[in-house]
C-alpha cells in the first residue's frame, strides 16, 4: 500500500515536490552507472592484469553485470516521463540495484568479496528517496540477500565464481554467524542513521517551503496592495532614476514602466530640477503635469525617503493623485459661490431699481405725448425711453439671473429648441451670412426644461459664437445621449446621480478663441470680452443649466475658437 502511493500533483507545492523527486531519480541513474562503471573497471583492470585473457568465467559475469545496468539505465530513462507513480519507479531501481548488487557479491568472492558495501548505498539511496520506510525495508531486502547468498554458500549449495581478486579461503560457522551479524546490524544502523537524516532534511524543506509559500503570498499581497491602490507611485534611487512605477502612475502619467525604468524622474515631472528628498522630512506639493496626449492634469505629491530595513537611504518615494476633478469641483464651487452672491446684489438692486425706473419710463412718456417739443427735444425723449427700456431689460436679466425659476417646466424635444432658436437666429440683425452651420442632432434629445429658457441659453450661445466670427467661420451643433458607464464624471453637477444618463449638447464656432486667463471669468457678470453687450448672456446662459442640475464646460483655444459642452439630464418618459 505504501509502495504505490503517488504523489498529489493537483497543487503547485506538490508539482514542485514531483520535480525535485524526478530530479532525484535522475541523480541516481547517472551516479549508478557512474559507480559501476568504475568499480567494476577498476576490477577488471586488476583482473587482467593477473589473468590477460578477455573471457575468463569472472570477467564474464562482470560484463553480464555492466550490461544489465547499462540496460536497465537506458530502460529507465526511456520510461521515467511516463511513470506517474515515481515513488514506486524508486522502490523497483533500488530493489532491482540489490538484486545486481548480491549478483556482484556471488560474481567476485561471496563472503571474501569487496563489494558487500555496497549494499549500504542501496540503503541510504532508499533513506532519501522514500525515506525511513524505505531505508528498513531495502535493509531488510538486503539482510535477506546476503545471509541467503552466505548461506547457500556455506552448505555448498551454490559456489562463489573465483577470481584472482580476492582469494578463497575456508571458513567456519561461527565466523559465518557473526559476518552475517555485524552486516546485519550495519545495515540497519545504516538505515537508521541515513533516515532520520533524510527525515530532518524533508522537516525542514517543508517549514522551508511553507514559509517560501508565506512568503511568495506575502510578496503577492504587497504587490497587489501597491498595484490596487489609486494613487499613483513612483520610486527612485539615489541618482534620481525610476526603479518603480505601479499602475496608477502609468494611467495618470501615460507613460508605461518599460518606458521609464532606469531614466531620470524629470523625464515624467519636469519640474523635479534636483533630489526628491534629501534630509528633509516628508513634504508634500501640487503642479500642473502635461500628458503626451495634450491633456493638463492638475496632480498632488507626496514625497518621503525610501529607506531599507538598516535605515539606509536607498532613493525617494513619490506618490501622487490627479486631483484634477477635484479641483474643477472647488473651481466651480467658488464659481457658484461668487455667482450666488452676485446673483442676490442683483436681485436687491433690480428690485430697489424697477419700481422707480417704471415710473420714470412712464413720466417721460406722459410728458413726451402731452408736450409740444422740437425735433432736439423730442430726440433726447427718445433716447430717455429708449435707455430706460434697455435699463429694464438689464434688470430683467439681473432678476433671471438671481433666480432662473423653474416654473413651467415640461419635456421638451432638445433638437426642436435649437433648430426653432437656429432658425429666428438666422433671420435676426445679429447674424452673419458668411458663416456655415454644421448639426449632427441625433440621440434622444427629451428633457425637462421651460422651452424659452432653453432658447434664451442657446441664443446667448449662438450669439456669442457669431460674433466670435466676424469675419464668417463655421459653426458645428451636436446632441448626442451620453451613458454614465462612459462619461466623465467631472463634467456632472453635486446633486446629479453616477446611474442617469446626460445628453450633451455641443456648440463649437471657429472664431478668435478666449485666451486661457479669462476662460475662469466668462460666466461672471459683467464679464465681456467684447466692445458690445453687457456681459450677461454666458452668465445667464450658466445660470439656467445650472437650475436644472446640468452643467456647461468651455474649451477654447487662441486663434482655433471655442466650444461650449452643455450636459442636461435625460428625461424619463
Amino acid at each position: 500500500m505504501t509502495i504505490r502511493q503517488g504523489i498529489d500533483t493537483s497543487t503547485p507545492q506538490a508539482e514542485d515536490v514531483q520535480k525535485e523527486f524526478l530530479k532525484k531519480l535522475h541523480w541516481l541513474m547517472l551516479m549508478r552507472v557512474v559507480v559501476i562503471t568504475f568499480l567494476l573497471g577498476i576490477t577488471i583492470l586488476i583482473q587482467l592484469k593477473q589473468t590477460p585473457s578477455y573471457l575468463t568465467p569472472f570477467l564474464i559475469y562482470l560484463y553480464v553485470l555492466i550490461g544489465t545496468v547499462y540496460f536497465l539505465t537506458f530502460i529507465y530513462a526511456f520510461i521515467i516521463n511516463r511513470i506517474k507513480n515515481l515513488p514506486f519507479f524508486a522502490y523497483l531501481q533500488i530493489i532491482l540495484d540489490v538484486f545486481l548488487i548480491t549478483f556482484l557479491i556471488y560474481s567476485t568472492g561471496g563472503k571474501e568479496s569487496i563489494f558487500s558495501f555496497m549494499y549500504t548505498i542501496s540503503i541510504i539511496t532508499a533513506s532519501i528517496l522514500v525515506y525511513r520506510k524505505g531505508g528498513v525495508l531495502v535493509a531488510s531486502l538486503c539482510s535477506i540477500l546476503y545471509g541467503g547468498l552466505l548461506d547457500l554458500e556455506f552448505y555448498g549449495v551454490i559456489h562463489p565464481v573465483s577470481s584472482e581478486v580476492v582469494e578463497p579461503r575456508d571458513y567456519h560457522s561461527t565466523d559465518l554467524f557473526y559476518s552475517i551479524l555485524m552486516n546485519i546490524t550495519a545495515f540497519y544502523l545504516v538505515a537508521f542513521l541515513s533516515s532520520l537524516l533524510s527525515e530532518q532534511v524533508r522537516r525542514s524543506g517543508r517549514e522551508l517551503q511553507k514559509k517560501q509559500v508565506d512568503f511568495d503570498q506575502l510578496e503577492a499581497l504587497n504587490r497587489n496592495i501597491v498595484q490596487s491602490i489609486n494613487s499613483g507611485l513612483l520610486t527612485t534611487d539615489l541618482e534620481g532614476k525610476v526603479t518603480f512605477l505601479n499602475k496608477t502612475a502609468e494611467e495618470i502619467t501615460g507613460y508605461s514602466f518599460s518606458q521609464v525604468y532606469n531614466s531620470k524622474a524629470e523625464k515624467m515631472f519636469p519640474f523635479l530640477k534636483r533630489p526628491l528628498n534629501s534630509d528633509h522630512p516628508p513634504f508634500r506639493f501640487e503642479s500642473e503635469f502635461k500628458r503626451d496626449d495634450g491633456d493638463t492634469l492638475y496632480l498632488g505629491f507626496s514625497t518621503s525617503p525610501l529607506r531599507d530595513f538598516r535605515g539606509e537611504e536607498l532613493g525617494d518615494i513619490l506618490i501622487f493623485q490627479d486631483l484634477t476633478k477635484l479641483k474643477a469641483m472647488e473651481e466651480h464651487i467658488k464659481m457658484v459661490d461668487r455667482l450666488a452672491a452676485v446673483g442676490r446684489l442683483a436681485a436687491g438692486i433690480a428690485h430697489e431699481m424697477r419700481n422707480p425706473l417704471a415710473s420714470m419710463s412712464g413720466s417721460i412718456q406722459v410728458l413726451k405725448s402731452e408736450l409740444q417739443l422740437d425735433d432736439g427735444n423730442e430726440r433726447l425723449m427718445d433716447i430717455a425711453i429708449r435707455e430706460t427700456e434697455r435699463l429694464n431689460a438689464l434688470i430683467t436679466d439681473f432678476l433671471l439671473f438671481a433666480k432662473p425659476g423653474l416654473e413651467g417646466k415640461e419635456v421638451v424635444d432638445i433638437t426642436k429648441v435649437i433648430n426653432d432658436t437656429l432658425g429666428e437666429f438666422a433671420s435676426s440683425p445679429e447674424w452673419n451670412k458668411d458663416i456655415e452651420v454644421y448639426k449632427n442632432l441625433s440621440g434622444d434629445g427629451k428633457v425637462e426644461a421651460n422651452p424659452k429658457q432653453l432658447k434664451q441659453v442657446f441664443w446667448n450661445l449662438f450669439i456669442n459664437a457669431v460674433q466670435a466670427m466676424p469675419e464668417g467661420g463655421k459653426l458645428k451643433i451636436e446632441v448626442r445621449s451620453q451613458k454614465s458607464e462612459v462619461r466623465s464624471l467631472k463634467y456632472m453637477s453635486n446633486s446629479q446621480k453616477a446611474e442617469d444618463n446626460l445628453l450633451e449638447i455641443i456648440i463649437t464656432d471657429t472664431g478668435c478663441g478666449i485666451p486661457k486667463e479669462k476662460l475662469d471669468k466668462i460666466f461672471d457678470p459683467f464679464f465681456t470680452t467684447k466692445e458690445k453687450g453687457a456681459g450677461m448672456g454666458l452668465a445667464i446662459a450658466y445660470r439656467i443649466i445650472e437650475s436644472y442640475k446640468g452643467k456647461t464646460v468651455v474649451k477654447s483655444r487662441l486663434g482655433q475658437g471655442t466650444t461650449f459642452t452643455i450636459y442636461l439630464p435625460l428625461a424619463f418618459i
